[in-house]
């Protein structure tokens, strides 16, 4: 009997001015344990020797150079090129780890009817030595495939180096988003994530290389100082769309959504929209949602959190950047101040500070006075009556105790 023939990759490299990183990227996909079927470089308009570098590899790899418009035109410029069963994009300054085909492909042995593939990756610097296991590894062990479209909702946890897809998921979304030009990519992801089936790989799939190159293109340049505000912004505009598109029931896991409608689900799902537009900025939507979670509460005479709302509100705050102390989250806070005295109340803004105690001693036993600061008074503008007093006891608990004389 013949061996089943295995399915095809693509390997789709969107590049612009990367001459000094673009050697070790297409050589790591190059030594993979199982090679790509196809390598698509497309060169969005480079000025440096970028051009010349990817043409002197030789097949799979193909070289294509285009006019600059933006990693989303060169993506899509690829897609009418790929031939491959499977589409894996990869980032022109990362490095994939050697196994990382190999499993993917994997996986949908094991689950063929899955649609796309994940895994995790780790973070290195510029100068760091990979070999040397130089590298810091990100670990988002809560994602699922059940909860991956809710999850991706609240943070970009995957990005694209650790996503293999089916070539006809991309032909049903549709392109990418060329008005976008950054999270691009989080903005498609979430266009897959909502529409079909995942398959998660245990292990690395990929490095990411940290470095201060600029971003962008042509007509936008983002540096990299202002690398973050720029995700924010493009971010905040995705938000805003999925509010008006998304339904209230997407915002559950895939197994209750298939569970009958009840008011616990109602409220979960409401609070759970609420904390990703808190997290996103949006803070409009999230006082709207708190406030209609209050009423709904209320109407059902609930006096405490479910465990998973506690967990949802808990990572409303997990990174405190979100700028809860600015004055666009005045309507936020004051949707939460207005519930009416008790314990339902008192559990939801406790869960709310859980994590601040945390960045607080973090940001004093490095010397960071400043961002500690900002930190107590965004604790204090959301807080009870005397939970200011109980952030410094659980975050004096926090600090190492002074040594003893010898």
């Amino acid at each position: 009997m013949a061996s089943r023939q295995r399915p095809t990759v693509t390997v789709i490299v969107p590049t612009f001015n990367r001459e000094k990183f673009l050697p070790e990227c297409i050589g790591s996909l190059l030594r993979q344990t199982v090679v790509p079927d196809q390598i698509l470089i497309v060169d969005d308009g480079s000025t440096d020797n970028t051009g010349a570098v990817a043409a002197s590899f030789a097949a799979p790899v193909e070289y294509h150079r285009k006019e600059n418009g933006g990693k989303s035109t060169a993506l899509n410029f690829a897609l009418k090129h790929c031939t491959g069963d499977f589409v894996w994009i990869f980032d022109d300054d990362d490095v994939a780890h050697p196994t990382a085909l190999e499993r993917f492909l994997a996986a949908f042995e094991r689950e063929p009817d899955a649609d796309f593939a994940f895994g995790e990756y780790a973070r290195f610097q510029r100068s760091a030595q990979i070999e040397e296991q130089d590298y810091e590894i990100v670990a988002f062990g809560h994602v699922t495939p059940d909860n991956f479209f809710p999850s991706h909702l609240e943070y970009c946890h995957v990005h694209q180096p650790g996503l293999l897809v089916r070539r006809e998921c991309y032909d049903e979304v549709g392109g990418f988003n060329e008005t976008l030009v950054r999270s691009q990519d989080y903005e498609m992801m979430l266009r897959l994530a909502r529409r079909f089936k995942a398959i998660r790989v245990d292990g690395l799939m990929f490095f990411q290389r940290q470095h201060d190159m600029v971003r962008g293109s042509t007509k936008v340049v983002i540096s990299y100082t202002d690398r973050i505000k720029a995700w924010g912004s493009y971010d905040r505009v995705i938000m805003e769309e999925i509010y008006k598109s998304v339904d209230l029931h997407e915002y559950l896991d895939r197994p209750e959504q298939a569970l009958p409608k009840t008011a616990d689900l109602e409220m979960q799902a409401v609070l759970q929209r609420s904390s990703i537009m808190a997290r996103k900025g949006l803070w409009h939507h999230a006082a709207a949602d708190i406030r209609r979670y209050a009423q709904l509460a209320e109407r059902a005479g609930k006096t405490s959190l479910s465990d998973k709302e506690r967990a949802i509100v808990r990572r409303t705050f997990e990174a405190y950047d979100t700028g809860l102390a600015t004055a666009p989250a005045d309507e936020f806070v004051s949707a939460v101040k207005a519930w009416k005295p008790g314990p339902l109340k008192a559990d939801i803004v406790r869960e709310y500070m859980h994590s601040f105690p945390h960045f607080l001693a973090r940001d004093l036993k490095a010397g960071k006075f400043v961002p500690a600061s900002k930190l107590l008074r965004e604790y204090s503008t959301l807080s009870l009556s005397g939970s200011v007093s109980r952030l410094c006891r659980a975050m004096t608990s926090k600090l190492p105790l002074p040594r003893s004389a010898s």
